[in-house]
């Protein structure tokens, strides 16, 4: 009893104490300081109705029941489940039953007689390890917190798959405008050229309309140039989109009529605790736990190991059936009590390897932490520069084309030459182009800034981690 609370006791000491890998981050602000003031399962797709559009989130639904990367990963959380299954095994007694069947011959004597003999035996085995310091256990919760870093890593996948449809969705949008933009301006380049030709049929000085129409021709190739390479990233894009929702790629989707609008602005004041449920720090806090529970194992591997074995068992060399006979029984029971003495330093080792790999990890979680931080920092800044482009943009597009139609109504008195109204016309499609790519941007930045949340502005983290039925 003495030697049993001694172990008892020390056990404690063996127990590493578990370390919140969260705290050597540092202090973390309690707003984001760019804002101006387990993750839930709505967060993860709840952002989609900020875009108001019902399409985008078929689009969705459809990428995460037919995506086989996504699969992937359910199959990843699967495997973790059963490997925890199997850790969990180890707790429980093992019982085997066998039967044995052998029959000899022998030749005896003189005459060479023929002698037969059957054995017949029946033979059931008990084996229990008693975990009587909780080594067992604790290599069960590590498999168990890989379960957690394995479903985290799923929910991680599934919200960067969303975030990759609805962005590559996008792209398809703005390539598609900007194609229809190209042709606009195309046919108002070859208006202008055919009445620079008629111009030239008429009489007009030779080399000054040469001129104007070598600049005109080059415009105009400029602009189809533009219109295929418009044209090749809208292709690229949608055989993207048809490869993330599981489709063969043929380039044949039709994502949405438009690019969306933002229906709605980041909250002032966005607590910082939304990070909380991000998954891939999800995933790197319950690396950090499985860590921690083997090197608690590997601790108690230096403490005495007690097993218990029992065995029950008939024999006969009659007939088979006497196996059955209860007075043919034979049992035994007994247990066995073995602490290691010396292994060379390799248990030793392995505490010290253990120790190394858990804070490595942690190290791995503080900078995941610190990316995390970075990214939404990043995304909510990005929001307001590029609000303001949009908002600067807009006026250019005005002005550009209000320039446009005075140029044009100029030239058409003759008040200015070509050259004038080629340059107009090519800034005004300039920024109507600049316009459409930082509409896309700061759409894909909201997207990205979702994405760095671990999910909506709405849903707070989860309370604990999701609870694993070990039973088979």
């Amino acid at each position: 009893m003495l030697c049993a609370g001694f172990f008892l006791s020390g056990c404690t000491l063996l127990d590493p104490e578990k370390v919140n890998p969260a705290a050597v981050v540092g202090d973390l602000p309690t707003r984001w300081t760019t804002g101006g003031g387990a993750i839930p399962n709505e967060a993860v797709t709840g952002w989609l109705g900020d875009f108001g559009s019902p399409r985008l989130r078929e689009l969705v639904e459809e990428a995460v029941g037919k995506n086989y990367d996504l699969a992937s990963a359910r199959s990843r959380v699967a495997q973790a489940q059963e490997r925890a299954r199997i850790a969990g095994a180890d707790r429980l007694p093992t019982a085997d039953l066998s039967e044995q069947v052998t029959r000899s011959q022998n030749l005896r004597g003189a005459a060479f007689e023929t002698v037969r003999a059957n054995n017949f035996n029946l033979t059931f085995n008990l084996a229990w390890e008693v975990d009587l310091w909780g080594r067992v256990k604790d290599l069960r919760d590590a498999e168990l917190d890989r379960v957690a870093n394995q479903s985290s890593l799923y929910e991680a996948s599934r919200l960067s798959l969303a975030a990759n449809v609805v962005k590559t969705a996008f792209g398809v949008i703005e390539g598609r405008e900007q194609v229809e933009l190209s042709r606009r301006t195309l046919a108002s380049l070859r208006t202008n050229l055919k009445i620079l030709d008629n111009k030239l049929e008429a009489g007009d000085v030779a080399e000054r309309a040469a001129l104007e129409i070598s600049l005109s021709r080059a415009d105009i190739a400029r602009t189809e140039s533009a219109i295929l390479n418009f044209q090749r990233r809208v292709d690229g894009s949608k055989r993207s989109l048809e490869t993330l929702l599981g489709r063969y790629p043929a380039g044949m989707i039709e994502a949405l009529p438009g690019l969306p609008r933002i229906t709605r602005e980041v909250p002032a004041g966005l607590p910082s605790e939304l990070l909380l449920r991000r998954p891939d720090l999800l995933a790197a806090e319950a690396t950090v736990d499985a860590a921690t529970r083997e090197l608690s194992a590997s601790r108690k591997a230096l403490l005495p190991a007690i097993s218990i074995n029992g065995d029950a068992g008939t024999a006969s060399t009659d007939d088979f059936g006497d196996l059955f006979n209860i007075q043919n029984l034979v049992w035994g029971i007994g247990h066995n009590l073995a602490r290691p003495l010396y292994q060379g330093g390799r248990l030793r080792a392995n505490i010290r390897l253990d120790e190394n790999e858990r804070d490595e990890l942690i190290a791995r979680y503080a900078e995941t932490a610190l990316t995390a931080f970075r990214e939404v920092e990043t995304a909510l800044a990005a929001e307001k520069y590029l609000k303001s482009q949009v908002a600067a943009l807009s006026t250019a597009v005005t002005e550009a084309r209000r320039a446009e139609k005075l140029s044009l109504d100029e030239y058409e008195q003759g008040l200015v030459e070509i050259i004038t109204l080629l340059e107009s016309q090519r800034r005004a499609f300039d920024a109507q182009s600049a316009l459409l790519t930082i509409r896309l941007a700061l759409v894909s930045n909201r997207v990205d800034l979702y994405l760095a949340l671990g999910g909506d502005f709405d849903h707070a983290p989860g309370a604990g981690k999701a609870a694993f039925d070990e039973s088979p």
